[in-house]
């Protein structure tokens, strides 16, 4: 048996693990368990393939680079902090590996809105109980630690009781493995340039602080600015994109008239009467989840293009065949209220249910988080300062989280074409 396992990979030349590091076969080991397994079969970029059209690719893929980014960034950690990296490598390397194991179909992100409109994204919940119940992930964990699957979830969960710097490999402020993947991986696979940037020089500069935390040097900025321009272009560019919202909103209407139908649907499965029923996905049992895949979600709107009722026929008909409802911008200095309430009209007189074809949605700022979480920036005297002092170009980045969200409302086109609003 090879002692070096590889994959090829779009974000590196490869990717690879070693099975003689007892931290990196650890991760092949957990990579042949079903539920990872199951990630090759939940969307890493959910409906942008509608707007993109190579972006098919899945969880499954992503997780591995966030390993190998975390794996790169120990190493790089460990030239300086040996003693303080060594106890926490398998922990890191397993939580980076599992940290979107939770996720569900449609789309991952997409899902949570999907099913479950009032419970929130609770993904990272879900790991932590994927983790600490499933036999075969928890076995495997536990022949290499007994407590390792515990340090594992309190990593995922940003626990106080343990280091800052562990769990900010993987999810803090600015960069992290989990963003530093993604941002290279969705720009390649769906056919642009925006998440292009310099990872060797980023992940050189990073240093554990003297209080636990993970910093970036001064002089290796320049790094870390080139990734978040390239992140915010990502943002705005693809995953914010109108068209992809549109079809986030007319995904959600289906499951909204596939609850309201229930017992009248023309095909439902176990799995999808128990979701239909649930509020949040922490009700349902671990095999519903486990259940809970694109072909699953996919096959079920294919039965429903024969249903009787005719929202749900027709809404599904939409998203199998590409047939969105279109958006209309609400400008700025617009009255806000007053284009809702003529959109409703409109779509009321084009015939459609304005419960299910009148949606409005409004594109977040991704950097307003970052402005509280940011990796520190150490100088060369050692002195700590925050990133938005360092350098303004950050600054600016985050001042725009102060300026009014984008807002957009989707409809039928035919309403559209009646608000006398064509492009």
């Amino acid at each position: 048996m090879s002692k070096i396992v590889s994959f090829a990979d779009v974000a590196h030349p490869i990717v690879s693990f070693s099975r003689d590091k007892p931290e990196e076969a650890l991760v092949l080991e957990l990579i042949d368990t079903p539920w990872f397994q199951r990630l090759r079969d939940i969307s890493q970029t959910a409906n942008t393939r509608l707007v993109y059209m190579f972006s098919e690719h899945s969880r499954f893929g992503h997780s591995i680079g966030v390993a190998y980014l975390a794996k790169l960034t120990l190493e790089a950690l460990e030239e300086q902090n040996r003693e303080t990296v060594a106890p926490y490598k398998s922990a890191i390397l397993a939580a980076a590996l599992l940290h979107d194991i939770g996720h569900l179909a449609p789309g991952s992100h997409t899902a949570y809105p999907t099913w479950f409109p009032t419970a929130g994204d609770v993904h990272e919940e879900l790991g932590c109980r994927i983790v600490s119940e499933d036999s075969a992930i928890l076995n495997t964990l536990k022949s290499s630690s007994p407590t390792l699957f515990a340090t594992i979830t309190e990593i995922l969960r940003e626990r106080d009781s343990v280091p800052p710097w562990t769990w900010q490999v993987l999810s803090g402020g600015g960069w992290n493995a989990d963003r530093g993947n993604w941002c290279i991986v969705d720009s390649v696979l769906a056919g642009v340039n925006y998440g292009q940037y310099n990872i060797p020089a980023l992940i050189g500069s990073l240093r554990i602080t003297n209080d636990g935390s993970l910093a970036i040097r001064e002089n290796r900025l320049d790094a870390l600015m080139h990734f978040a321009i390239s992140r915010h272009a990502m943002y705005r560019q693809l995953y914010q994109h109108r068209t992809l919202m549109a079809a986030d909103m007319l995904t959600a209407a289906i499951a909204k008239r596939a609850r309201i139908l229930q017992d009248a649907l023309p095909f439902a499965d176990h799995t999808m009467r128990q979701v239909l029923e649930a509020t949040s996905p922490l009700e349902l049992p671990l095999e519903s989840l486990f259940a809970m895949r694109e072909a699953w979600w996919r096959y079920h709107l294919i039965r429903w293009l024969e249903a009787e009722d005719p929202i749900l026929r027709d809404l599904s008909e939409r998203l199998v065949n590409r047939r969105l409802l279109k958006t209309v911008r609400v400008l700025p200095d617009e009255d806000g209220k007053k284009l809702w309430r003529e959109a409703r009209d409109a779509v009321e007189r084009s015939g459609y249910d304005p419960d299910y074809y009148l949606h409005r949605f409004r594109l977040t700022h991704m950097h307003r988080g970052d402005s509280r979480q940011a990796l520190a920036v150490q100088q060369e005297s050692g002195k700590l300062i925050e990133l938005g002092q360092a350098e303004p170009l950050f600054e600016q980045l985050v001042q725009e989280t102060d300026a009014p969200e984008r807002e957009w409302i989707a409809i039928p086109a035919e309403a559209k074409a009646l608000l006398g609003r064509e492009r």
